[in-house]
């Protein structure tokens, strides 16, 4: 059990580390306040989406909050957090990291209970600078970033300030609602009529030998897939964190068996990244250099993680 135990604390703070633990380093000094949560709809580009377990909204001093990698996501950016400047940076995501962000709004859209209103939670507040899209945004004065679970928690004001989104709260119906520019533009007519994307060539053309790719787009492709499968397991792993940590026995069981199952899997995609890299790297007669530097990353990662569990033993 114990081996077992260590086996997923050690992968899920690997896999991560750079969006959970650090947000707790980044936690003010200042002593938490006691608040009730506050049930709400949140429906974001047509899609009613839920949070995930361990997650809120909450009104503090007038102010609704949400957590900011949820609204972040289901707004379709994405977030990376820089443990040694204590940065939060949202910005466009990839094309891979938008694949990655349909899946999980997928699954937060799939079902599941909003959170109860007036549930009792400690809020802290945090230190940590917002950058979007490159550029820092400071919260107005009297405001701040708060932490409940490993989460940040963002004003919604600000946050629809500062992404450019119309996101609206309704206090009669306690609904929040966001719609993304994409969403408006297809909402408003922006298809085309381009189809399916069948430009009906027929048969009778010659075949064209695509162009050989640069190493550097080859490389550049690696490093985006292995960013959007770092992003889509962290947030997997992230949601499990809270329900583990104050679930029975068997809720902690169950939950050991779906981090395994969910390291595997992430770690199964991370080798067929790097398998197809070195074959394409090859094909075109490459030097295939970066691999090593991948697996250094990876084993660096491993031996990261092995520290912070021995820190916790």
């Amino acid at each position: 059990m114990m081996k077992s135990l260590r086996h997923y604390t050690l992968m899920l703070l690997i896999i991560a580390l750079c969006t959970v633990l650090p947000l707790t380093a980044g936690a003010a000094a200042s002593s938490s306040v006691t608040i009730k949560t506050q049930a709400v709809s949140l429906k974001f580009d047509g899609q009613t989406l839920t949070l995930p377990d361990g997650q809120y909204a909450f009104i503090y001093q007038n102010r609704t909050y949400i957590p900011i990698r949820f609204i972040s996501y289901a707004l379709q950016k994405s977030v990376k957090w820089d443990q040694k400047t204590s940065k939060v940076m949202v910005s466009e995501p990839t094309a891979l990291e938008k694949e990655a962000l349909v899946k999980l709004l997928a699954g937060a859209a799939a079902g599941g209970q909003q959170p109860a209103a007036g549930k009792s939670i400690a809020i802290k507040p945090v230190q940590a600078t917002l950058v979007f899209d490159g550029q820092s945004k400071a919260l107005p004065a009297g405001q701040s970033l708060y932490s409940i679970n490993n989460s940040i928690y963002v004003p919604l004001r600000f946050m629809s300030e500062a992404v450019g989104t119309d996101i609206k709260w309704d206090q009669k119906t306690s609904s929040i609602t966001g719609e993304s520019e994409a969403y408006k533009a297809a909402q408003a007519g922006g298809n085309n009529g381009t189809g399916n994307g069948s430009t009906g060539t027929g048969g009778g053309t010659d075949p064209v030998e695509p162009a050989k790719p640069t190493k550097e787009s080859i490389e550049s492709a690696a490093t985006a897939k292995l960013n959007a499968l770092e992003a889509n397991c962290a947030a997997t792993l992230q949601a499990m964190i809270n329900p583990y940590l104050t679930g029975d026995a068997a809720t902690k069981e169950r939950i050991k068996q779906e981090a395994n199952q969910m390291v595997d899997q992430c770690t199964a995609d991370f080798n067929k990244i790097v398998e197809d890299t070195t074959a394409e790297l090859t094909k075109y007669g490459y030097s295939t250099e970066i691999i090593a530097a991948f697996k250094a990353q990876f084993e660096a990662d491993m031996k990261a993680g092995m520290d912070i569990v021995k820190g916790l033993s």
